[in-house]
C-alpha cells in the first residue's frame, strides 16, 4: 500500500492523498510496525484515575439503595429514581457541557467538576430525607458530567494511534473501581459510618489524585492550543451513527447488570447467596473484557473488534437466558459481561473519530447517550417485566446487540463506498 502511494504520487496527486487517506483510515488500531511507543505520563494516568473514580460514584447508587431504604423508608419507585436523578443530570450537563470546556480549558472542568461532584455527595450524606439524597445526587451527577465531558475530550485529542487504548485502558481502571464499592460500603456496615463512608473514601481518593493531578493537568494545558482541541462546527451523519451505538451500547450493558440479581434468584434453589456469586462473576468478567480488549486494540481495528464482542454476546445470552443450571447460566453471564464490557469504551472511541476538530460537543454529547440508556433501560425493563416476566423482557439485549450490530455494519460499508467513490472521480 505504501508503495503504491510513492507511485501515484508522481503522477497524480490527489489521488496520492485519496489513497493516502484510505490507507489511515484502514490503520486506525490496527498496529504497525512503525508506530510510536504509547507513553503515560502523569497526565494520562490522573485521567484514568479520575474517570475511575467518576465511576465509582456512578455505580455506587444501586448498591446504597438497600441502606436509604432502611433509614428513610422508602418504597421501590422513590429508591429507583435515585438512579435516574443521576441519569437526568448526565443528559443536563451532557447538553451544555461543551460550552464550559471552551470556556475553561481542560484543567478547570476536570478539577471543577469533581469538587461540584464533592459537594454533592456531602449534601447527600448530610441528608435527613430523600429532597436531600435526591438533590445531593442530582449535583454529583452534573459536576461528574462535566469533568467526564473533559476527560473525554483529552483523550479524543490523544494520538490517533492510542487513542482506542487510551480510552480502553482508562475504562479498565473504571471498572476496577467499580468493584471497589461493596468493599467500601461493606467496610462502612462495620464501623459507626455505615454507608456514608463514601464521602470520606472519595474525598481522600480526589486529593490523593489532585497531588500529582492538578500540576500534570496544568503543565498539559499550557502545550496545547485548548481552543483548537475543543473544535467547533457541526458533527456529521458518521458521528451520530456512533452516538446511537452508544446508547444501545450502554442500555444493553445495563440490561443485563441491573437485573443480573433478581434473574439469578430465580435459578434452581432461589439462592441469595449463589445471586451474590453471579454479580462478583459478571463484575470481574466487565474487568477482563477491558483488560484483554486494552492488550489487544493496537492489532485488531476498532470495527472488528466491536463485531467480536457482539458476537461474544449473542453466543452467551441463550445460555445466560435458559438458566438450564448453575453451571451454563454462569458461564453465558460471563460471556456476556466479557462482550458487553466494551461497548461504550468501543463505541465512544468510535464516536470520537468520528468527530475530527470538534473534540468538545462530541465529549459532551456522548453522555447524553449513556446517561440516557442508565435512565431509561432499567426502568422500561422493569415496567415490561410486571407486564409479563422478566425472562420475556431480557430479549431485549439480544435485540439491542443485533441494532449494534447492524449500524456498525452500515456505516463500514458507507465508507468503503466513499473512498471508493472518491478514488474513481480522481481518475
Amino acid at each position: 500500500m505504501l508503495s503504491s502511494i510513492h507511485i501515484h504520487a508522481s503522477t497524480d496527486d490527489k489521488a496520492a492523498r485519496i489513497l493516502y487517506t484510505v490507507y489511515m483510515d484502514n490503520t486506525t488500531n490496527a498496529g504497525s510496525p512503525v508506530m510510536d511507543r504509547l507513553v503515560r505520563t502523569p497526565f494520562i494516568w490522573s485521567l484514568y484515575l479520575l474517570l475511575g473514580l467518576f465511576s465509582f460514584m456512578l455505580s455506587m447508587i444501586g448498591p446504597m439503595v438497600p441502606y436509604l431504604r432502611d433509614e428513610f423508608a422508602m418504597d421501590y419507585t422513590l429508591a429507583g429514581l435515585h438512579q435516574s436523578a443521576f441519569a437526568v443530570g448526565m443528559v443536563t450537563m451532557g447538553l451544555f457541557g461543551s460550552p464550559i470546556i471552551k470556556r475553561f480549558g481542560i484543567a478547570m472542568s476536570i478539577w471543577g467538576g469533581m469538587a461540584d461532584m464533592l459537594v454533592g455527595l456531602l449534601v447527600m450524606v448530610l441528608a435527613r430525607g430523600p429532597v436531600m439524597t435526591l438533590g445531593g445526587i442530582f449535583i454529583m451527577s452534573l459536576g461528574g458530567t462535566v469533568a467526564l465531558a473533559a476527560i473525554q475530550t483529552a483523550m479524543a485529542n490523544s494520538p490517533a494511534a492510542h487513542r482506542g487504548t487510551i480510552i480502553m485502558e482508562a475504562n479498565v481502571s473504571a471498572s476496577a473501581l467499580m468493584m471497589a464499592v461493596p468493599l467500601v460500603l461493606l467496610a462502612g456496615s462495620h464501623s459507626i459510618l455505615g454507608w456514608r463512608i463514601v464521602f470520606p473514601a472519595m474525598l481522600l481518593s480526589v486529593s490523593a489524585v489532585a497531588v500529582f493531578g492538578i500540576p500534570a493537568t496544568m503543565k498539559h494545558q499550557k502545550t496545547r492550543d485548548e481552543k483548537a482541541d475543543a473544535g467547533s462546527g457541526r458533527l456529521g451523519a458518521a458521528y451520530w451513527r456512533m452516538w446511537v451505538v452508544v446508547f444501545f451500547g450502554v442500555s444493553v450493558e445495563w440490561a443485563i447488570s441491573f437485573w443480573c440479581m433478581t434473574y439469578l434468584l430465580e435459578l434452581p434453589g432461589n439462592s441469595r447467596e449463589l445471586a451474590a456469586a453471579g454479580t462478583v462473576l459478571l463484575g470481574l468478567s466487565l474487568v477482563a473484557g477491558r483488560f484483554i480488549a486494552s492488550r489487544i486494540g493496537h492489532r485488531i481495528s476498532e470495527e472488528r473488534m466491536f463485531l467480536a464482542i457482539l458476537a461474544i454476546v449473542l453466543v452467551g445470552f441463550p445460555l445466560y437466558w435458559l438458566r438450564a443450571n448453575v453451571a451454563t447460566t454462569f458461564i453465558g453471564l460471563a460471556l456476556c459481561g466479557l462482550g458487553s464490557a466494551n461497548f461504550y469504551p468501543l463505541g465512544l472511541s468510535l464516536a470520537l473519530g468520528h468527530a475530527p476538530g470538534n473534540a468538545a460537543r462530541a465529549s459532551s454529547l456522548v453522555p447524553v447517550a449513556s446517561g440516557s440508556a442508565i435512565g431509561l433501560a432499567p426502568f422500561l425493563l422493569g415496567r415490561l417485566a410486571d407486564a409479563t416476566n422478566m425472562r420475556f423482557a431480557l430479549w431485549y439485549i439480544p435485540i439491542g446487540v443485533v441494532i449494534i450490530f447492524a449500524l456498525i455494519l452500515f456505516d463500514r460499508s458507507l465508507r468503503s463506498r466513499t473512498h471508493i467513490t472518491a478514488a474513481a472521480e480522481s481518475r
